[in-house]
């Protein structure tokens, strides 16, 4: 039992038990009696530490396939799948359907695609032709260790495929609050960095407390309900070589005590819900990343902030006849190797499309698909896996505020609050500072506002 866990757990008004020390927790926040505001956390992902062997990485992946292969399962296009040792013994010239995890994927000299997929009962090569040029375009999208549908012909040891099917998210029916009431979104904001925007800051701030904007732009202020802050809250400590010459705050405590002067102005009825990124040196860079307590305790100890894992699910919002809105938060660490691997995300805007890296890991039901994306502890549910389809879903990481809607699914991506780094400059990645998302719970309508 962890200490800091069990002060989390005391401060939500909960006795602490062995059950709940190590499980996911279902906890409604308490809160004031004038406070409209209705915080809900619904999913959290807590790892006991312990000795981590092969056998855990083995367990971790197969649970993982077996709950891609259920929701497949849940498509027409599965409904007459095998297994892989089922096709291959079988030697049926006619159309089949294997459900399988990706291993390998090389590009011959032809342009035609080989690859190797595997499933519970062994391996199988595949064949995407290059004559097939929808095939080949959809194909750029792939990446290793997904479960996916694949449809074709085999033949011998092989197979041809045909069609591709990713587990994909349904759309969802809207839900909207009876009442007009905001959720905004911050990205990473970097306190202690040379680099980092006080004057910005502190301007959002004032805002937040109704201090500056015109009659709207305060009476939204005033109904904002709920702040979300993915991760990156200061920049950390030892995070890469020579960090210290662009620090202008040293000490990791003194550098969330900084960003807790900011956050303690931020009125008492509006939620403020944190989880941390890769800069967030005072937990783990491994995720699921457990809550922040030590070294941020002026931050964790304001009344009205929760701190929740990386990934989380909250609830905001619920009434009666009114289920709320569910949000995924994810800093987003897997987002830079998954750039740098899939060439369908490369070629439809990268960095500068956020919204089209959360409809690829929506359409694949997963946060983090492939094994070297990120430092994953081997837990045997997998936390990335996007089993709740949310209303919203939240990240930050690569400082670009971009919003989209995928099957009703809000997806929003925090900016930042650090201007351009020399490591930013020389990969050419250009950040958008001192930009909010701001969406309208009633309407589902978002908007952005500009902290310059």
């Amino acid at each position: 039992m962890t200490s800091n866990k069990v002060k989390e757990l005391i401060k939500k008004g909960i006795l602490p038990t062995s059950e709940n020390i190590d499980k996911e927790v279902v906890v409604v926040k308490s809160k004031n009696k004038d406070l409209k505001s209705n915080l809900k956390i619904i999913k959290e992902f807590n790892y006991k530490p312990k000795k981590v062997e092969p056998k855990n990485f083995t367990e971790h992946y197969r649970e993982r396939y077996k709950f891609m292969r259920n929701t497949l399962f849940s498509r027409p296009e599965a409904a007459n799948s095998v297994s892989i040792e089922h096709l291959k013994s079988t030697y049926s010239r006619e159309e089949q359907s294997i459900i399988a995890m990706v291993s390998d994927v090389i590009r011959l000299p032809t342009g035609t695609l080989k690859l190797t997929v595997e499933d519970l009962t062994g391996e199988i090569d595949l064949i995407i032709s290059s004559k097939s040029e929808e095939l080949i375009e959809k194909a750029q999208f792939l990446t290793l260790d997904e479960t996916l549908i694949f449809k074709g012909r085999p033949s011998k040891d092989i197979m041809f495929v045909s069609e591709i099917i990713w587990p994909d998210i349904p759309e969802t029916p809207i839900a909207k609050s009876p009442e007009e009431v905001y959720a905004i979104f911050s990205g990473d904001i970097h306190v202690g960095s040379n680099h980092f925007l006080p004057k910005q800051f502190k301007t959002f701030m004032d805002w937040f407390n109704g201090k500056v904007g015109n009659e709207r732009q305060r009476e939204i202020a005033n109904k904002t309900k709920y702040f979300f802050i993915p991760g990156d809250l200061v920049d950390g400590v030892g995070i890469y070589p020579s960090q210290e010459k662009e620090l202008i705050i040293k000490d990791l405590r003194e550098q969330y005590n900084e960003l807790a002067k900011y956050l303690k102005e931020i009125p008492d009825d509006k939620e403020v819900i944190i989880c941390p990124g890769n800069h967030d040196t005072c937990v783990r860079l491994e995720e699921p990343q457990p809550q922040m307590y030590e070294y941020a305790e002026a931050i964790a100890e304001l009344p009205n902030v929760t701190m929740v894992t990386n990934p989380s699910y909250t609830n905001i919002h619920a009434q009666d006849n009114y289920r709320g809105q569910d949000v995924l938060m994810y800093h987003g660490y897997s987002f830079d190797q998954l750039i740098d691997q899939v060439d369908g995300l490369r070629l439809a805007g990268g960095y500068e499309k956020a919204e089209e890296i959360h409809k690829f890991l929506l359409k694949r039901r997963h946060l983090s698909p492939t094994h070297n994306l990120n430092l994953t502890l081997p837990m045997k549910k997998d936390p990335h896996i996007i089993e709740k389809i949310p209303d919203i879903m939240v990240s930050g990481h690569i400082h670009k505020a971009r919003i989209g809607n995928y099957k009703n699914t809000i997806s929003i991506s925090g900016s930042c609050w650090q201007s351009t780094t020399a490591f930013q400059e020389k990969v050419g990645h250009k950040p958008d500072p001192g930009m909010i998302p701001i969406l309208n719970l009633q309407t589902r309508k978002a908007n952005m506002l500009s902290f310059k």
